[in-house]
């Protein structure tokens, strides 16, 4: 009882006194009574189970949430559980809630729960908690697996962007080539077209003035010839 108010034992026992079943022990037509009024009284008002100090009865009572150490434990428990059934080991059976006739307690959270106890021991809390979290991780997978394709579907388009780059860079360069090439083509076409113009336009001169044709072998022989021999270092 450290650490809570007058006011917080008294809704504490309060909340125990209904959620705990004894109310309908107690006054229903059905209620088979409480068999220990000091062990109900102590029941009442003792902490809970976690060992959070601020836990009350899994809810935080500072801020009125879930007590995230509860939640912890229960998972705990249940993965306990899970792991010994799939070993083929017994998960231990169903207790019966002390002083609470017709009550017995929940495997994972340890709350009290009324009437025929289910086969797995959880109570319907539970369950829907753990449905709760295998939904949530199914659409985790799902999200995962939506992501991964993603991903996928990213890394193959950039691979076809960039295998785009490299046919559109190949073929600007096949492209520059054959430009080359044709220019090249060209202007060796060129060259030999100038080249055998000059040849004509020399042989007519040449047949029309053999004078100056002599003259201008001549003068060519001599350039040649100056051409050819060594400059004076």
């Amino acid at each position: 009882m450290a650490g809570r108010t007058t006011q917080q034992i008294i809704d504490r026992a309060a909340w125990r006194w209904t959620a705990h079943g004894y109310a309908d022990a107690l006054h229903s037509i059905d209620g088979k009574g409480i068999g220990s009024a000091v062990g109900g009284a102590v029941a009442l008002v003792q902490a809970g189970e976690c060992p959070y100090a601020r836990c009350e009865d899994g809810t935080d009572i500072d801020t009125g949430a879930g007590c995230r150490m509860c939640e912890e434990r229960r998972a705990e428990r249940r993965e306990a559980k899970a792991a010994a059934t799939a070993a083929g080991r017994s998960t231990g059976s169903v207790r019966q809630a002390p002083h609470r006739p017709g009550w017995w307690i929940c495997t994972v959270c340890e709350d009290p729960g009324k009437g025929t106890p289910p086969r797995d021991g959880e109570c319907a809390s539970c369950r829907a908690d753990a449905a709760a979290a295998a939904a949530a991780g199914q659409q985790l997978a799902q999200q995962l697996e939506q992501e991964a394709a993603a991903r996928a579907a990213e890394a193959e388009q950039g691979a076809a962007f960039v295998l785009e780059l490299d046919e559109q860079a190949a073929y600007a360069e096949a492209a520059e080539r054959a430009d080359q090439d044709r220019a090249e083509r060209e202007r060796a076409v060129r060259k030999q077209v100038e080249a055998e113009e000059t040849a004509r336009i020399r042989a007519e001169i040449a047949a029309q003035y053999p004078d100056l044709a002599a003259v201008s072998g001549s003068v060519r022989e001599a350039q040649e010839a100056q051409q050819a021999v060594p400059a004076p270092f």
